[in-house]
């Protein structure tokens, strides 16, 4: 019985999820067109990317073909065939989200960072450190900043947000700490959070009918034991 309230209960909170209509367009950066192991830096499309920060198609080892021009591809995606790739300090990845109602949300992203070194031309070969990044919102940091170690594969990182009132809101990523690293982001998603209440209402609900569900057919076991007893 106690799988079949969590199937409820799940059902229950991914109205709760539904309802509100907030999300992200191209989460996985699928639309831009890349050829495998290279980069891009698109102007066009639902996201805006700030300094260094791209698009690749794994797989490509750590590479640049000069500043501004650096990118990683070494992990597998986690959703897809591509990913954005960032590069050290300052980069954003940022996105106008329509949001029907207001209230508490979770934003996550997974986030990986390539161990090694990079060669930019004109500049040298510059051993990666650790990322470090925070996400935003309407440019101002949500939350504390998030340390991504050079060598970590992909991993969710996650923080909570209030909108106060309908409409399109920014949101995104930004690169905080100045020292050389690549940081590689996919799958953006957004959840509401709900409230206490309504998340006990759910599972009451779902237990209820489970609930009721097994006493229905008890009952209707008894009912036919008492029919063959009575023949």
């Amino acid at each position: 019985m106690f799988p079949r309230v969590l199937s409820m209960a799940f059902v229950v909170s991914s109205f709760i999820a539904a309802s509100h209509g907030q999300v992200f367009t191209d989460p996985g950066f699928e639309s831009y067109s890349v050829n495998p192991g290279e980069f891009v830096r698109p102007s066009l499309g639902a996201w805006l990317f700030g300094n260094d920060a791209g698009v690749v198609e794994p797989p490509a080892p750590n590479s640049s073909t000069g500043p501004l021009n650096t990118w990683s591809a070494t992990f597998a995606p986690v959703d897809g065939q591509q990913y954005a790739s960032t590069y050290a300090g300052v980069d954003t990845i940022q996105q106008g989200v329509v949001f029907a109602t207001a209230g508490d949300f979770r934003l996550s992203v997974y986030a990986a960072a390539p161990n090694g070194s990079v060669t930019i031309p004109s500049v040298g070969t510059i051993a990666l450190g650790d990322g470090e990044f925070t996400f935003t919102l309407a440019g101002v940091a949500i939350g504390s900043a998030h340390a991504v170690p050079a060598g970590t594969g992909w991993s969710l990182f996650t923080a909570d947000f209030t909108v106060s009132k309908s409409g399109t809101v920014q949101l995104g990523v930004r690169n905080t700490a100045a020292s050389p690293y690549f940081i590689n982001y996919d799958a953006f998603n957004i959840q509401p959070v709900p409230e206490p209440s309504a998340i006990a209402l759910g599972l009451l609900g779902a237990v209820g009918l489970a609930l009721g569900g097994g006493w229905r057919r008890r009952a209707t076991v008894k009912s036919r034991m008492w029919g063959e007893h009575r023949c």
